[in-house]
């Protein structure tokens, strides 16, 4: 009975989700309210919400992948926030993220399970081993590939955002800030891993040319960060250890 659940959890009602999806503009993104102009932030949380919500097919997907494609800059490789606005780092999360948790969706290869996003890791070495027998190579990396340039994305955080002094900042010539270190490595963590999972074995060996394994900028051993959850923005570890014990 949906009454009853919506009695037990109110965050489930449906107008909710209906709601969010009226806050995605003509241009593809997401807006604070309805007829508002689409901006990263809110399109990351609007999408966000109903990936945990399992609402994500009642927007525009294909609208939105368009809008979230163009928000990366050609030339610095960077994320803007909105239309014809200058590259920014912390949208390096808003932007990046938010196409990562599109691709997870959009390739149906993993299962919510209360808040997060994480699979269930039984579940998760079985489909793998589905797409290994299924798909040759070349279809495989077509299949996983992220919807952005990660290269570009990993470039511009650790070459333009990043203070020779230390933090990370919006742009050269803005300062650091505390904000914008933790968008800016957010970012990073979801060029480097949202893809194809990255493990220790793998950073030890410096393999980041091996085609199971997503491109890495500059020497693996020293720019790769921890992994994170792309809906949550938090440790997967600490997604794991959420789950096992509330859900």
């Amino acid at each position: 009975d949906t009454s009853s659940i919506v009695l037990s959890n109110p965050l489930l009602a449906p107008s909710i989700a209906k709601h969010i999806s009226a806050c995605q503009t003509h241009e593809g993104g997401f807006g604070a309210e309805p007829h508002n102009e689409a901006h990263g932030g809110y399109t990351f949380c609007a999408l966000a919400s109903l990936r945990i919500l399992n609402a994500v097919e009642e927007i525009d997907v294909d609208n939105l992948r368009g809008w979230l494609a163009r928000r990366q800059m050609g030339y610095e490789g960077g994320f803007c926030g909105r239309t014809n606005k200058l590259v920014d780092g912390c949208y390096s999360f808003w932007q990046g993220g938010a196409m990562a948790v599109l691709d997870e969706w959009d390739r149906g290869a993993t299962e919510m399970k209360g808040g997060g996003s994480e699979m269930i890791e039984g579940e998760r070495e079985k489909k793998e081993e589905e797409y290994e027998e299924e798909l040759d190579e070349e279809e495989e990396w077509e299949r996983s590939e992220i919807s952005f340039d990660e290269i570009m994305l990993q470039r511009y955080i650790l070459l333009c955002a990043q203070d020779v002094n230390g933090g990370l900042r919006d742009k050269p010539s803005k300062p650091r800030d505390f904000y914008h270190t933790c968008y800016n490595l957010s970012g990073l963590s979801v060029a480097q891993h949202s893809s194809r999972l990255w493990l220790a074995d793998d950073i030890a060996n410096e393999s980041g040319d091996d085609s199971c394994l997503n491109r890495i900028f500059g020497d693996v051993t020293v720019n790769i960060v921890g992994r994170t959850d792309p809906v949550l923005n938090i440790r997967v570890e600490r997604v794991e250890v959420m789950l096992s014990q509330h859900f």
